[in-house]
């Protein structure tokens, strides 16, 4: 301890030795005796060594409590450069904190959600294993357990790559009725399945990103299609958005303010017990980096009109 104590003050020390040396060469210059320089030279030491030993005392209880595990106490700290740093250290330390724990939610949100959505998965992974056990094999049947396999699968990439977001963003004009013709082609046999009518109305051009807005299209396409037992689903557009709009069992008024949490599904996704709550949370998430909003209304047995409203104000319909 006394080795960091001469290693902490070596610049006082030297400036002090200087001083004293200083003093010793003028007196003896001065042809002083050598009795007056030795008097001097008590009468500036011994105040020096009463100042040297508090602050060597002070040193040794910083010193102490830096070597116990017990917290420090910045009250007894006396030197405001120590005090300083350590200031900083707790500034770091509790940013060190903070991100730590927001990692560790992050990690636990990532694994609920993939546990959800292992659990949605299994569904058409054990209807394609039942389809394929039974002689001769429906093949139609067999490749619509196959496609919703597949999107299960894009949803979850998606998952991923959402922190990835605004760096994978190419916005362009885009207009909308071929992008929502090309999503309704892919959910056709979906459609087919459940003999539901689609309808797509005249759509604006607009600004965005077609691969995420082709994503939303399809998210809220497929939960349309999935509580909609009979009836149609309309794609047109009204005011500032766009509708999508389905003739499906509805969703309860307590459900519908948490509709985009991460996760929650609702009275529907329960009863349904094939429902994650990832597609609107996604949806949700990937529209307000493109600056568009996700509204929702809904009338129990009577149906549901998600909206996606777009920031532009004049619109050039087809």
């Amino acid at each position: 301890m006394m080795k960091a104590y001469c290693r902490s003050r070596w610049a006082i020390w030297l400036l002090l030795a200087t001083l004293l040396a200083t003093g010793f060469l003028a007196s003896w210059l001065l042809a002083n005796s050598f009795e007056i320089v030795l008097n001097m030279w008590f009468f500036a030491t011994a105040p020096l060594a009463v100042i040297v030993s508090i602050d060597y005392w002070r040193f040794r209880r910083e010193w102490q409590q830096l070597q116990d595990d017990h917290p420090i106490d910045p009250v007894q700290i006396t030197d405001p450069l120590s005090l300083a740093y350590y200031q900083k250290i707790q500034t770091l330390t509790q940013k060190l904190r903070t991100t730590r724990d927001t990692a560790h939610e992050q990690e636990q949100e990532t694994l609920d959600t993939l546990q959800l959505w292992t659990h949605q998965i299994k569904t058409p992974l054990t209807a394609l294993d039942l389809l394929l056990q039974v002689e001769p094999v429906n093949a139609k049947d067999a490749r619509l357990e196959i496609s919703k396999i597949d999107r299960y699968l894009a949803v979850m990439l998606n998952y991923l790559k959402l922190t990835t977001l605004n760096t994978d963003l190419v916005l362009t004009e885009l207009p909308l009725k071929p992008l929502v013709n090309e999503t309704v082609r892919d959910l056709a046999k979906l459609f087919i399945a459940k003999d539901l009518t689609v309808t797509v109305g005249p759509l604006p051009t607009v600004i965005s990103d077609s691969q995420w807005l082709h994503f939303i299209f399809e998210q809220l396409l497929t939960n349309a299609i999935k509580y909609t037992p009979h009836g149609s689903i309309k794609i047109y557009a009204k005011g500032d958005a766009v509708m999508v709009a389905d003739t499906g069992i509805g969703i309860l008024a307590e459900d519908l303010p948490r509709i985009f949490e991460q996760g929650y599904s609702g009275y529907n996704g329960r009863a349904n017990q094939k429902a994650s709550g990832l597609g609107l949370f996604l949806s949700k998430q990937i529209a307000e980096k493109l600056g568009l909003t996700l509204t929702v209304t809904s009338e129990i047995g009577q149906g549901s009109t998600f909206a996606i409203h777009f920031p532009q104000t004049r619109w050039q319909v087809e």
